[in-house]
């Protein structure tokens, strides 16, 4: 008899750039929750091989080939060929070549050995990519009962973070910030997510990457009480102390923990603090990104219960 493979118990599904891979990191200093990306284990793997220990884009790549997700952040299955270390491309080759559901299923099993092998013996394990909050529908088709975590912030703070970004990854110029470049990011992602959280009938835990910054113990406390973990005060300290910015702010650069507010923009956690758009952005161009997203941000912290 065939042992099936358990399936994973999480999902962050968002937001970009809103501190997905903080969240992440404190999940995994949790003694029993394993969570990918695990982000300490990627200074030793070449590029690909990290994607192993990364996020893992399983939906926004299936997604692919159904209709009417162009504009919703998917990849095409022959990314796997090469990606991740290759870790899907015996089932990636069969795409075109089996029929579409049973390709899925190839998939979506492979994908439950992924997580099995980051499990480690932990109860818990999930998986991190921003771009399931396009997908949330088509996730609970696979995995109807699986759990949902979401981190928002503030729109302006992440209007500069994705600035930098594309900085840190050689595709923009180190240069002001442009009205187009932030109208185009709130038109193109941030309103995106937020209406694909409005028009999902699911439920989700939100909060928002400012109060976890001003309120840790309270908001690390809710979500672990979401997954069913074990959240004693002794185990959510440990998780903020291990997930201080102080910390893992040395795991992808040679030049050691910095300080939070102290910026190194060539790290992916280049600053760690909320605010920072003050820094950036002109008065004109604030107001610019509240008037695109201010009513949508409060549709959504009503729906799902966010307080700052």
């Amino acid at each position: 008899m065939t042992v099936k493979t358990k399936e994973p118990d999480f999902l962050i599904v968002g937001l970009e750039k809103s501190g997905t891979h903080w969240v992440s990191g404190l999940l995994n200093a949790h003694p029993d929750i394993a969570c990918i990306p695990f982000k300490a284990l990627f200074g030793w793997q070449e590029k690909y091989q990290k994607e192993f220990f990364g996020e893992q884009h399983l939906f926004n790549t299936l997604g692919s080939l159904e209709p009417g997700n162009e504009d919703k952040f998917s990849r095409p299955i022959s990314d796997y060929l090469e990606r991740n270390n290759k870790f899907f491309a015996a089932e990636a080759a069969l795409a075109g070549k089996i029929p579409k559901e049973e390709l899925y299923k190839k998939f979506i099993e492979r994908y439950n050995e992924l997580c099995e092998l980051h499990r480690q013996g932990k109860k818990l394990v999930g998986e991190s990519t921003p771009a399931y909050v396009f997908y949330l529908d088509f996730i609970d088709s696979f995995y109807p009962r699986i759990k949902k975590l979401c981190i928002t912030r503030e729109p302006k703070d992440r209007v500069v973070s994705w600035h930098f970004n594309e900085v840190r990854k050689g595709r923009k110029m180190e240069t002001e910030i442009s009205d187009e470049f932030a109208a185009d990011y709130c038109r193109n992602r941030i309103i995106k997510e937020y209406e694909a959280l409005l028009a999902y009938g699911g439920h989700i835990h939100c909060f928002a990457y400012e109060s976890l910054q001003e309120r840790p113990q309270e908001i690390v406390r809710g979500f672990l009480q979401y997954l069913g973990a074990v959240s004693d005060d002794e185990i959510v300290e440990q998780m903020i102390k291990e997930a201080a910015f102080e910390k893992v702010s040395g795991q992808d650069n040679d030049s050691g923990g910095r300080k939070k507010g102290e910026e190194l923009i060539t790290s992916h956690y280049r600053k760690g603090i909320s605010g920072d758009w003050k820094n950036y952005l002109t008065p004109a161009q604030a107001e610019l990104i509240d008037g695109l997203t201010d009513d949508l941000q409060k549709k959504v912290f009503e729906k799902y219960r966010v307080i700052i």
